[in-house]
């Protein structure tokens, strides 16, 4: 049998230091984004890594939206209880039709995808015309080696580039480093450690962008 160490994301741990949303800035972000794009009930928004559910069910509550969410791991929609809301998927492999969703959410996971260019692609191909990809991630200077999120994290840039070149207009941007901070130390204080949060190379930021798909639909 081999031991295989349980990642930060189902660590009980990062729940004590983070809460259900498993992230920097917590539902701050979330509903500062969904705010700023003017939400509205009835849209249909698809929450990519959903781990525990807890964005799914605010989105629901809290704007009346269609909220759905897709999670690769078996391990955290049985801890979510919420199998009827959150599908098992990959962000890079999305089982929906093109342009089925009003806005995507993708927070504090486009850099543990396995292929980030295409789960880029793919959030554009469920998005309807002119509806809005929210981003929140690391910003740091490269993949390196390892398993961690900063480690596996792309630049900024970057990412901007692939969405532009993917038909999107980024309207956001916003540094929210001070949240990773935060997280960091309640992490400490948890027993967790900062090495998988804050591992890798150099100094990691951490950003929250808006990018709207080309298109009329909530253009204006």
């Amino acid at each position: 049998m081999v031991w295989r160490e349980e990642p930060l994301w189902e660590r009980p741990e990062l729940r004590v230091a983070a809460g259900h949303t498993l992230r920097p800035g917590g539902f701050d972000l979330t509903d500062r984004a969904l705010e700023h794009v003017g939400a509205l009930p009835g849209w249909r928004v698809l929450d990519v890594g959903s781990g525990l559910g807890a964005t799914v069910d605010r989105l629901r509550s809290r704007y009346g939206v269609e909220a759905w969410g897709v999670e690769p791991s078996a391990v955290q929609i049985a801890r979510s209880g919420r199998s009827d809301a959150v599908i098992q998927a990959r962000g890079d492999c999305l089982p929906f039709a093109g342009e089925s969703f009003d806005a995507v959410l993708c927070e504090c996971v486009l850099s543990l995808l396995d292929d980030r260019k295409a789960g880029l692609a793919e959030f554009g191909r469920v998005l309807r015309p002119g509806g809005f990809l929210i981003l929140s991630d690391f910003d740091a200077p490269g993949a390196s080696s390892g398993d961690s999120c900063v480690a596996r994290a792309e630049p900024l840039s970057l990412v901007q580039e692939r969405l532009v070149a993917g038909g999107f207009s980024v309207r956001l941007v916003e540094d929210h480093t001070e949240r990773l901070k935060e997280l960091a130390a309640r992490l400490v204080f948890a027993g967790g450690g900062t090495g998988t949060i804050c591992g890798g190379t150099g100094r990691p930021r951490y950003y929250l962008m808006i990018a709207q798909k080309k298109g009329t639909d909530h253009d204006g």
